[in-house]
């Protein structure tokens, strides 16, 4: 890493940390208004803190299972280019590969407003076993923009060969909450969702979700804005999307969080993934030569109810 880039990390109150997931260094700012991490494994966004809050991200303590494709729930996943499971090749990880190999650092700086800015790539001729996986060449870049009050995500992937690529995708957002049962998603009322837990019928949503365990739902044709209220932390999230057609609602409820070795038997009680998607009948294909951009902004705010 170069020493330039390294001197614009520590312009923001940056630096780069040894990290457990997958022994791979994590990026870490911490400013006034707010902490925030990036694992370079995976790509993912670990944790974000305003000053004053609890983590808007969940992580969970349950390290998950072994090998590169072993999964870890937390912070901003990416899901990419495919979302569940590969239908072709069922020995295909779940969710796609950009979240099993390492990233690379590329730009750090500010906006021109202030915010902190920080750019990291995953490029499939940086890594033999993505070529070997993936047959058509890619580059993918994350764009993230950190203020005291919310985080934005621009996620951009590039089709570098001469082929048609189809790509199924999502920013699989864990949100941090004080308790899932006792929390609200707004914004979905009249969508349509396909219920993955009830044998995939195709259903309307009616109103709010008023509880939000045990769900699997992908909202299709869903609008760019939805609002998570948590009574318990008394807060309200304000998510907005540009790119994505679907919104995919997560979690796995009591009964299955304990059979599964990834996850603690009490970790549902404290996340709610509320997920920026492409998914299902939404897939897509990015043209050769062309860009596909996902972009997701979440803004806090305190909850008067």
């Amino acid at each position: 890493m170069n020493s330039q880039l390294m001197q614009e990390l520590e312009a923001l109150g940056g630096e780069i940390r040894p990290a457990s997931l997958k022994k791979c260094d994590e990026i870490v700012i911490e400013q006034p208004g707010f902490t925030a991490r990036i694992a370079l494994w995976g790509g993912h966004l670990a944790s974000f803190v305003p000053f004053g809050q609890e983590d808007l991200l969940f992580q969970s303590n349950n390290k998950g299972g072994k090998g590169r494709f072993g999964r870890r729930h937390f912070g901003v996943p990416v899901c990419w280019p495919w979302f569940g499971a590969y239908e072709s090749d069922e020995d295909f990880p779940a969710h796609g590969l950009a979240r099993y190999f390492r990233w690379k650092f590329s730009e750090a700086g500010r906006f021109k407003n202030g915010d902190v800015k920080i750019v990291i790539q995953l490029a499939s001729e940086d890594h033999p076993l993505l070529e070997e996986m993936w047959p058509q060449a890619f580059e993918l870049r994350q764009v993230f923009r950190f203020s005291s009050k919310e985080f934005r995500i621009n996620f951009s992937a590039a089709n570098l060969s001469d082929q048609s690529m189809p790509v199924s995708e999502a920013l699989h957002t864990y949100f941090r909450v004080g308790n899932s049962k006792k929390t609200e998603v707004r914004g979905l009322d009249q969508v349509s969702y396909v219920d993955k837990f009830d044998n995939g019928d195709m259903k309307q949503q009616k109103g709010p979700i008023t509880s939000c365990d045990y769900m699997d739902s992908v909202y299709l044709s869903a609008p760019d804005q939805t609002e998570i209220h948590d009574k318990k932390l008394k807060r309200k999230l304000i998510i907005r999307t540009e790119g994505s057609q679907s919104t995919v609602l997560w979690n796995p409820g009591e009964a299955l969080a304990k059979q599964r070795n990834d996850m603690d038997d009490e970790d549902y009680r404290h996340f709610v993934c509320l997920e920026t998607a492409n998914a299902l009948s939404e897939a897509y294909s990015i043209a050769p030569g062309e860009m596909h951009q996902l972009k997701l902004k979440v803004h806090f705010e305190e909850l008067d109810e």
